[in-house]
């Protein structure tokens, strides 16, 4: 449910304030980047889009408001090398100004729950100048109203800004010769779906992976997820680094990773938020046909689509 709080027009904003050493047992608030590249001071078309997520750890339900102004819920701090932090950006100053209404959510996470939202860095801050910064987020649980407010602090992030290019062509060339990654496109679950059948189909691994949710993947297993759940960040993300290495090397679910000779998308339906595929896949061997039927789950986030789970179904030989 919408609420609302009125602010008045506030009249001095230079910083946010940083976190009050805000501390909640069991409740994780992390930053990461939503889609890895190579970055450039002043590109609007490619800014730095950055996903948190706040997990519920706990053996409890928590509860906590977000805003529809996303400045209310969260802010960034980035500093160069010797401590300065950045100025806020002009539409931070404008959002954390307004006299208009402010719209909120309260929002239940249960335990094992994630909540996660991207955002735009150079929403929040000024980065005028290339090199070298340390990005942090601050998550306010229940809003940062005239630039105050307790704050769950994230991880921190290193973070490379190029000087700002003039010429496309330019862009494209320096991209081509470092190996800038795959970006993720807004497309329909179906679509998704054969994206990455066809990139098994040719071995273009980073195709691959591009709409795969390897969490989601690698805790489908019951024991796995045992495994997760008691590891610390650091040994999460250390294990999904093996899971997606594995994955490579064939070692692990082989299921998802066996190359189809053809398939052929059934039915597609979904939500909002969830959606679900069903295909038909031939596998050529040299006497027969084997001929499963694969139900693709995939989960919308923000604007784009990921494969969470799937189950098989035997269908015989041909």
């Amino acid at each position: 449910m919408k609420r609302l709080l009125i602010l008045g027009t506030l009249t001095l904003l230079i910083f946010a304030q940083s976190a009050f050493g805000l501390e909640t047992r069991g409740i994780d608030f992390a930053i990461r980047y939503y889609e890895k590249r190579i970055y450039y001071v002043g590109d609007t078309e490619h800014p730095v889009r950055l996903e948190a997520v706040i997990t519920n750890n706990s053996s409890d339900t928590y509860r906590f408001k977000m805003s529809d102004t996303r400045v209310f819920s969260l802010d960034f701090e980035v500093t160069t090398p010797t401590n300065i932090r950045l100025q806020p950006a002009t539409k931070f100053i404008r959002d954390r100004n307004t006299n208009q209404p402010v719209l909120y959510r309260d929002v239940s996470l249960e335990p094992g729950e994630k909540y996660g939202i991207i955002v735009a860095l150079q929403d929040y801050v000024e980065i005028r100048e290339p090199g070298l910064y340390t990005v942090r987020g601050l998550f306010y649980p229940d809003l940062n109203l005239r630039g105050a407010g307790q704050a769950l602090a994230s991880n921190t992030l290193a973070l490379s800004m190029r000087p700002e290019i003039v010429f496309p062509e330019e862009r494209a060339m320096i991209e081509a010769e470092t190996g800038a990654l795959l970006r993720r496109q807004p497309m329909p679950p179906d679509e998704v779906v054969d994206y990455v059948l066809s990139a098994r189909q040719r071995s273009q691994w980073e195709k691959f992976f591009l709409y795969l949710d390897l969490e989601s993947l690698y805790r489908s297993l019951p024991s796995r997820d045992e495994r997760f759940r008691r590891m610390s960040q650091e040994q999460q993300r250390a294990a999904l680094d093996r899971y997606r290495r594995d994955l490579m090397a064939q070692a692990v679910d082989q299921d998802i990773l066996v190359i189809p000779a053809s398939f052929e998308i059934l039915q597609t339906s979904y939500t909002p938020f969830e959606g679900t595929v069903v295909v038909i896949e031939r596998f050529r061997y040299p006497d027969y046909t084997e001929v499963k039927k694969y139900t693709y789950y995939l989960e919308r986030r923000d604007d784009i689509w990921l494969v969470t789970d799937y189950e098989i179904l035997n269908l015989g030989t041909e």
